[in-house]
């Protein structure tokens, strides 16, 4: 993993170490990594790789911190040998780090969400995926996938390989098991967008045999050793969407922010299932119902995705 100055200090200063170690200094969020690179971009430094070299005073000179929010900055700023040491343990499982300073940093992240695009992520896997064609399909587990729900999963996910989409899914328990599963078994790609539990995820079996294969790929802005929970599931959402020409959303518990993202246009096109009541909420609110579509050629929808005057209409124009 080769990275510029710019994104060395990225992950210096949002990185967690480890998954449950304290911190000296406590990582910058993105919403405050963001507001620093502004005040770097403004100021003498330009850079913010040149915070690498930059003391507390010049960190409060040229940035107007306070003393307290400088020593926060710059501890964090100097924890190169322990970034070193995390990188090579994860570059032993297969795993690297891309920073948003980084030229494989997938566009539609930067133009999707702009100034909350994270500054960096945990990937392992064909990193073309990222960048392609891609539909999504978002379900939690716990909840009986009936055979209505598999026979329209099956035709799209069958569908989308055969056109060349990338299958993206959350890679929860559900329907988005069942869609990677479809997925490998005909032949298609699948990329993993994961809130929690990277590191035994990309070695299970099934998705070691397809990242090995270059089919498939798995991300997450959390630290790989870290469980699932709701509040990753929420955020990685926003990134999942993202990525998307389209998503597919079969059920939903109403807490992974789907209306907030819907809300800001992370994706254009985001269809729901009719059957989930959480999804009829979605629908209330600007989703497009599956039914609608039932009968409607892969390639006719994708085509509809794709052209440059064609928009989803979101409640939320109106207003």
């Amino acid at each position: 993993m080769n990275f510029n100055d710019d994104g060395y200090a990225a992950m210096l200063l949002t990185m967690a170490l480890s998954p449950d170690r304290e911190e000296y200094a406590r990582p910058y969020t993105v919403q405050e990594f963001r507001r620093l690179e502004a005040a770097v971009r403004k100021s003498e430094l330009r850079r913010p790789g040149a915070l690498l070299t930059s003391d507390i005073s010049a960190l409060m000179i040229y940035l107007g911190l306070t003393e307290e929010e400088g020593y926060r900055a710059y501890t964090l700023l100097h924890r190169t040998v322990p970034l070193s040491y995390a990188l090579e343990s994860l570059a032993r499982q297969g795993i690297d780090v891309v920073t948003c300073y980084d030229a494989d940093y997938p566009a539609r992240l930067r133009r999707k969400l702009d100034a909350a695009a994270p500054p960096f992520f945990y990937r392992c896997g064909n990193p073309a995926l990222l960048n392609g064609p891609a539909v999504a399909v978002v379900g939690i587990q716990g909840i009986k996938t009936d055979n209505q729900v598999r026979e329209v999963l099956d035709r799209l996910v069958r569908d989308a390989a055969r056109c060349g989409y990338t299958v993206i899914t959350g890679g929860e328990l559900g329907v988005s098991r069942v869609a990677a599963k479809l997925a490998g078994d005909c032949g298609g790609a699948l990329l993993d967008v994961l809130g929690g539990g990277m590191a035994e995820h990309v070695h299970a079996d099934g998705i070691a045999e397809l990242i090995a294969t270059d089919r498939a790929a798995a991300v997450s802005l959390v630290h790989p050793e870290t469980l699932f929970t709701i509040p990753h599931a929420a955020a990685r959402n926003r990134v999942l969407f993202s990525l998307a020409d389209a998503v597919f959303v079969f059920n939903t518990d109403g807490r992974r922010g789907e209306g907030e993202i819907l809300q800001s246009r992370c994706c254009d096109w985001v269809y729901a299932w009719e059957g989930s009541p959480q999804c009829r909420a979605l629908i209330a609110r600007g989703a497009i119902p599956m039914s609608s579509v039932k009968n409607t050629p892969f390639e006719d929808m994708s085509r509809h995705w794709n052209s440059s005057n064609a928009e989803q209409l979101n409640m939320f124009d109106l207003l």
